[in-house]
């Protein structure tokens, strides 16, 4: 049984260094018997994680609890940066490769590189655009929100600035202004793309999806979360995107919005709700297309779907 004081780094960080573990007191050959039996994983070169703990983390949580072990080998000062810090910060980082962490140095002290499974970035690091995030240091919201958007795939980078918006981590002027900053940074035209394209009404990562899908294929720009009133004033539904003029309103359907919900409405009253509220939006003369993660592999029957549902809408008398 290991003493307390040993395993303390992996209770509060997750990981714990090899040269850590020395210093605590355990032994090169205890520290290989812990690897050699499955006690302890092998994570990166130097570092180890609990085996349980591990097995049960995200991968999300593996790449966070990694990037923490990197930066506690590292000389300072040294940042998680890019995708690591969106991870530590909390946003999601859909499509995006977690297989390196990310980290930034000051460029007068370090030169830029790969190296053991980590991406190390010179570049200048003023105070301001530093932040502590899960008791490391990252870089801001805004910083790493632009930097992650120069090194992802389009919809990537909005589905993590759309949540950087939405949870109010960041304000669209300060994105404006670090991509003014860092204006003649490579990637910094894909990042002035994000930005401008990015809103914080998009909810959830399938809502920002969503709006990159009907921008790559060509439908009109929806408005986001708009309140349908009924004909006496009376809330009926809040959608996920309006078509204002093809009176369509597109509706996307993740999972969780048919199990039970937090009064404890089983998940039967949840889709027998939907249909009312469905109803209630087809009778005021909307078009509704309802649509799921399946949808965004598929495009073709999707924007057929889309495009049949406004042709109906637009030929519609309004109601």
């Amino acid at each position: 049984m290991l003493d307390l004081p040993v395993l303390a780094p992996l209770v509060t960080t997750g990981a714990i260094l090899r040269r850590e573990a020395l210093d605590l007191g355990l032994g090169a050959a205890e520290i290989e018997r812990l690897h050699r039996s499955g006690a302890w994983v092998r994570i990166r070169p130097g570092a180890y994680a609990d085996r349980s703990g591990w097995d049960l983390a995200t991968v999300e949580q593996r790449h966070l609890i990694r990037a923490k072990a990197v930066l506690r080998a590292l000389e300072q000062p040294a940042a998680l940066a890019h995708v690591s810090a969106a991870v530590a910060l909390g946003l999601p980082v859909w499509g995006a490769d977690l297989s390196l962490v990310h980290v930034v140095r000051p460029a007068r002290r370090h030169g830029s590189r790969v190296e053991a499974g980590v991406a190390h970035h010179a570049a200048q690091l003023p105070s301001e655009h530093l932040t502590l995030a899960e008791g490391v240091p990252v870089t801001s919201p805004a910083r790493t929100v632009v930097d992650h958007s120069r090194s992802v795939p389009f919809e990537s980078g909005v589905v993590t600035a759309d949540a950087a918006l939405h949870r109010g981590l960041v304000l669209p002027e300060q994105l404006r202004e670090m991509l003014f900053w860092m204006s003649d940074w490579p990637g910094a035209r894909a990042a002035g793309r994000t930005v401008a394209f990015s809103d914080g009404l998009a909810e959830t990562v399938g809502e920002s999806r969503g709006r990159v899908f009907f921008h790559v294929n060509g439908l009109p720009r929806p408005e986001l979360q708009v309140e349908i009133r009924d004909g006496w004033g009376a809330l009926l539904a809040r959608v996920d995107f309006l078509f204002r003029r093809q009176r369509t309103i597109g509706e996307f359907d993740g999972r969780v919005k048919y199990r039970a919900d937090t009064s404890g409405m089983p998940p039967e009253e949840v889709v027998w709700q939907e249909k009312i509220r469905e109803d209630g939006l087809r009778s005021l003369g909307f078009e509704v297309v309802r649509f799921c993660w399946l949808d965004y592999g598929r495009p073709r029957p999707l924007v057929r779907r889309f495009n049949e549902a406004f042709a109906r809408g637009l030929a519609r008398p309004e109601v």
